[in-house]
């Protein structure tokens, strides 16, 4: 590009770019582009200023992504390009987003614009009708040599190809295909080896350092990151998994082995190990006494606890509340505007939520008449329907485990079916006849054993209730000593859920929602002015919304 002061009106801006799927086509390099375009500039009698954009793909076509294009549009828009070439309509995009914004900004700027085939006036209706036709044909075209580079990469990776970059740690890449290097593969048996046998990862770590054991990617030395996820490669244990995101087909790929099952088996055991001990050496660092009740109103999720360090502070959260970029263009402005999953953009103070909550539902209990009562009759009735006996239980989960063994075995027969379909013992009809009919088998097992795990889940939330309010009375006058854990086990026997609405930027609103309906509850004696003698227990509502809220304090309304 040549930077010097030139009037717009007699001057051609000349845009050269070439994608990587067309660098090998000498008709279309760079150098051709700008020569055309140069013989255009004189044919005109204008001068002329070259903008070259170098290689870039069909992967970059966002304006921001591509700078020069993006100097080329602000001084179209600045009015300092008024006559503009580029070899074809595909060199400007081929995203039909990107030549519609050069579409309007020429127009609005009375730009003419000049190709191989010919010249457009995009202020007549005409040639902006023939722009269309002509981006419209660069978008389909595009979309054509995508679902080719697709297909023909899926291809590939069927026959066993590598698709480019470094390999595996461990293989080195010969005509398109893995092969195990030695010296690396013997290091990956040493670093399975030593882990099977417990040695800290950070040991492992020094003694590849020690020895000049390069990792793949260079660098100093290995990372503690990067051992870790070489335990976890199926490469070595001779295949990996090419996921094609379009059409979601697994396939998967073999390679050659470096591992023995046995040893892979060793790790796998050694990782739960060490799983089950750092759970046991490290209980719960952060407690959320609401977690697996509190629920964000707005998207029915389940809200998470976080412990921020940096600044100090606990918070509850709606997990989907978390912002993803959109491509929502501001209007007249270069920026792009942030969406959300879901309202419920703020969170709540996780001290002030569970005090405010833990003494509303003490409020409640203290004065529900039912509670006192026990749950006499009906309540404990309907629990005791629905409760199984030990003998019924214990067969349930006996049940189970027959099931789970069952479905141990199907996918063994998965596995051993696949081996069989890439050894070429099955026929290509065999082969999803037989693995559909396993699989069915194996969905029907799932299904059963779901339907007696939540029967188990439903008997041990009575019970849970049922064993709180046995000890009420006793425990209700003493809700100041309860530990933490004590408090989260009541609440989780006592509500069904806690809803959070967000009203607006800071204010946030709590829907207490109890397994019975002790809201309001009351009793009625039968005999005027006495209380003593017959009387009826009079059910309330099972919801308590508290009123708004940006603090600790909070009043509560019944509903």
């Amino acid at each position: 590009m040549v930077d010097v002061v030139v009037a717009p009106e007699n001057t051609l801006h000349i845009y050269t770019r070439v994608s990587t799927a067309v660098q090998a086509d000498e008709g279309m390099s760079l150098d051709f582009q700008a020569e055309i375009g140069v013989k255009r500039a004189k044919d005109l009698g204008f001068k002329h200023i070259l903008w070259n954009e170098g290689g870039k793909s069909s992967n970059h076509e966002e304006i921001d992504k591509r700078p020069v294009l993006s100097q080329v549009y602000n001084k179209i828009l600045s009015g300092e390009i008024k006559h503009l070439f580029v070899y074809d309509q595909s060199r400007l995009s081929r995203n039909d987003g990107v030549s519609s914004a050069f579409r309007v900004a020429c127009n609005r700027n009375g730009v003419t614009l000049y190709t191989k085939d010919g010249t457009y006036d995009l202020s007549n209706s005409t040639d902006q009708f023939m722009k269309k036709i002509m981006d419209a044909v660069a978008e389909l075209d595009n979309a054509q040599r995508a679902e080719r580079s697709r297909l023909g990469k899926l291809a590939r990776v069927k026959q066993g190809h590598w698709l480019g970059g470094p390999p595996p740690f461990g293989y080195s890449v010969e005509k398109k295909h893995l092969v195990v290097n030695k010296d690396e593969a013997q290091w990956v048996k040493r670093i399975f080896t030593e882990y099977a046998n417990q040695t800290p990862t950070i040991d492992i770590k020094v003694l590849l350092d020690s020895n000049g054991v390069k990792p793949r990617r260079g660098g100093k030395g290995w990372a503690i990151g990067s051992i870790q996820a070489l335990l976890r490669n199926t490469h070595y244990l001779g295949f990996w998994e090419y996921n094609d995101k379009r059409s979601g087909e697994s396939v998967q790929v073999e390679c050659p082995r470096i591992l023995p099952s046995a040893l892979w088996k060793k790790v796998e055991a050694t990782k739960n190990r060490n799983k089950a001990k750092r759970a046991s050496e490290n209980p719960q660092k952060h407690f959320y006494m609401l977690t697996g009740v509190i629920r964000c109103a707005h998207c029915g999720k389940l809200m998470s606890g976080e412990t921020r360090s940096s600044v100090g502070k606990q918070v509850y959260y709606c997990p989907k509340k978390l912002r993803d970029w959109v491509k929502t263009k501001i209007a007249d402005e270069d920026k792009w505007k942030r969406g959300r999953v879901c309202q419920m953009t703020r969170s709540l103070n996780l001290p002030e939520t569970d005090e405010l909550v833990w003494n509303a539902v003490i409020d409640v209990m203290s004065k529900s008449v039912i509670l006192k009562e026990q749950v006499k009759s009906k309540t404990f009735e309907e629990f005791g329907k629905a409760r199984l006996d030990d003998s019924q239980l214990n067969a349930a989960k006996l049940k189970i485990k027959a099931l789970q063994k069952q479905i141990t075995k199907l996918n063994e027969a998965l596995a051993l079916v696949e081996t069989n379909r890439i050894l070429e013992r099955l026929s290509a009809e065999q082969y999803p006849l037989i693995k559909a009919n396993i699989t069915d088998e194996r969905t029907s097992l799932e299904a059963q054993v779901e339907q007696l795990q939540d029967e188990i889940d439903g008997v041990a939330r009575h019970q849970k209730w049922i064993d709180w309010v046995e000890t009420y009375k006793s425990q209700i006058a003493s809700q100041k000593k309860f530990t933490p854990q004590q408090k989260r086990s009541l609440l989780e026997g006592m509500l069904a859920s806690v809803d959070v609405r967000l009203l607006d930027t800071k204010t946030h609103q709590l829907t207490i929602n109890f397994q019975l309906p002790i809201v309001n509850d009351s009793i009625e004696y039968k005999s005027k002015g006495k209380k003593s003698g017959p009387y009826v227990v009079h059910e309330g509502v099972r919801s308590l919304t508290l009123e708004p809220f940006t603090g600790a304090s909070s009043k509560k309304k019944d509903v």
